[in-house]
């Protein structure tokens, strides 16, 4: 999974500043940019707005909007939600859109979900 650069709409004066690695050096070779294609973000992510995101190494240690893929009827499709990991292992996809359903992904499951290539 990768991990988006913000779980908010603030703005951000320089945006070099949400891709800071943890020793505080700008860590640009893992941005990446993909388009939201639905509606399923509303009201933080709008339909065709343009979300960066950086790398998070395929784990999800915090809540967050993390971008991944996962095959739907035998064909990859790119997802940007809310992700909460839960205590047993799982992970929690959360729409901010209340007309979408929250499920959860168990360990197994985890194994169909691929980083996205760019």
């Amino acid at each position: 999974m990768q991990n988006s650069l913000s779980e908010t709409n603030n703005h951000v004066g320089n945006p070099c500043e949400l891709f800071v690695d943890n020793n505080g050096g700008y860590a640009a070779q893992g941005i990446r940019t993909c388009q939201m294609g639905g509606d399923s973000m509303q009201p933080t992510i709008q339909p065709c707005e343009l979300i960066a995101f950086a790398d998070c190494g395929g784990k999800v240690a915090e809540p967050g909007i993390y971008v991944f893929t996962r095959n739907v009827f035998a064909r990859p499709c790119v997802f940007i939600k809310r992700v909460e990991p839960l205590a047993n292992g799982a992970l929690m996809i959360i729409s901010d859109n209340l007309h979408y359903q929250t499920f959860a992904l168990n360990i197994d499951e985890q194994k169909e979900v691929m980083t996205p290539t760019y």
